[in-house]
């Protein structure tokens, strides 16, 4: 009974494997160095002296690119590896905002004790952007205060900052449609953007002028993950690359016919490998049009398989033979989300097909060919010579 419950319990098991989904295609990745950026941003408004409240204004600017010196690039994707199928963004990275009150020379005014206070507010956002017109990761960090206070004494050129800071980890996904963009040489370049800085000065008791100044600093490293099939792979061989073949019918005789030579076209298997499509046939050198293949043009030959083909010819023409077949190959677009200019084309196979045709040799001259009769004499004969032989040996 115990055996018979584990027997039903392992099925059921298998059964369970056997209806997860499979992935229609395996991918690969490839990970570009990381590039560290380091950039800034800063606003200031000012505030006159005697001033209990902010005058309603503030500086500030938005959609400020930071990176004027153009250091965030990342590597792009290099199509010799294969067909790119999907790219993400990567990015690590602290960004701070400060904020900052500093007062002008221009003393307490009338009064030489007492408390005197300046302070200002300073709020900011950024953003990351890649590549076409993709918003990544970005944070805000808003109401960061600076307070400058005197107490009985003279007025300070400069207080401590209020500041704050925040991480921003995060892998963008990059549109299918801008895939095109991420393929080729050289780098593609993010920018990093202040969405807003905003600085304000809200109170000054000071006789001179207070500003308040709002910086934005962003640190850290960002890097490019591919995913990606390899290239199609022709060969006249379904274990190793060959892509020269040639077929030899030998000698045959003037009018005899030549049986046919069989060979096929592989797409080399590998789990990770995009199809394969034969798109161009150019026969040259068959002057006499003795030589034909049974070739047709394909659009997805899958990874691991072949297609089978027979070449022909006919002896009706002394001498040597020959013909060459150039046959174009190109990546099969795959069945998942691709960036096309990473398709590999104008891959190269080579048929080469020769034959030699000989004039029969004709009867020596002067020879006589037996009769049919003559025949029937001399192999009575022979019977005769062997039946004495048997006799004697008894």
């Amino acid at each position: 009974m115990l055996k018979t419950s584990l027997n039903v319990a392992v099925i059921a098991a298998l059964s369970a494997l056997a209806a997860v989904p499979t992935l229609a295609h395996a991918t690969l990745v490839k990970t570009t160095a990381t590039t560290s950026f380091d950039v800034s941003n800063a606003v200031t408004d000012t505030l006159g002296g005697k001033s209990t409240a902010s005058n309603g204004k503030s500086s500030g600017t938005a959609n400020t690119n930071m990176d004027t010196l153009h250091t965030a690039t990342v590597a792009k994707f290099d199509s010799s590896l294969g067909v790119l199928t999907g790219a993400t963004v990567n990015l690590t990275s602290t960004y701070r905002q400060t904020t900052n009150v500093t007062v002008a020379a221009g003393g307490t005014g009338a009064n030489s004790d007492g408390t005197f206070t300046a302070k200002g507010t300073g709020s900011s956002s950024v953003k990351l952007g890649i590549p076409v017109g993709v918003t990544g990761a970005g944070a805000a960090l808003n109401d960061v205060k600076d307070t400058c206070t005197l107490v009985n004494g003279k007025v300070k050129a400069a207080c401590d900052n209020g500041s704050n800071f925040t991480q921003i980890n995060d892998n963008t996904t990059v549109s299918s449609t801008a895939l095109n963009s991420y393929v080729g040489s050289g780098s593609f370049l993010a920018d990093l953007i202040a969405a807003s800085n905003t600085a304000e000065t809200t109170q000054n008791d000071f006789g001179g002028i207070a500003s308040t100044t709002s910086t934005i600093n962003w640190k850290g490293d960002l890097s490019a993950s591919y995913s990606y099939l390899l290239h199609a792979a022709q060969s006249f061989d379904a274990n190793s690359s060959v892509t020269a073949l040639t077929l030899d019918f030998g000698d045959v005789y003037l009018n005899d016919v030549a049986g046919g030579k069989n060979f096929s076209i592989a797409n080399l298997f590998d789990a990770n490998r995009v199809g394969l499509k034969l798109t161009d046939i150019v026969e040259t050198g068959d002057a006499n049009n003795v030589f034909s293949t049974s070739l047709s043009l394909f659009d997805n030959l899958a990874k691991g398989n072949t297609n089978n083909y027979t070449a022909s010819f006919l002896a009706t023409t002394l001498g040597n033979n020959s013909a060459t077949y150039q046959l174009t190959l190109a990546d099969a677009a795959p069945d998942v989300v691709f960036a096309s200019s990473s398709l590999g084309q104008d891959y190269n196979l080579t048929l080469n097909l020769k034959a030699n045709v000989l004039q029969r040799p004709a009867a020596a001259a002067g020879s006589d060919v037996p009769e049919p009769a003559s025949l029937m004499l001399l192999g009575l004969g022979a019977l005769g010579l062997y039946v004495q032989r048997k006799r004697r040996q008894r």
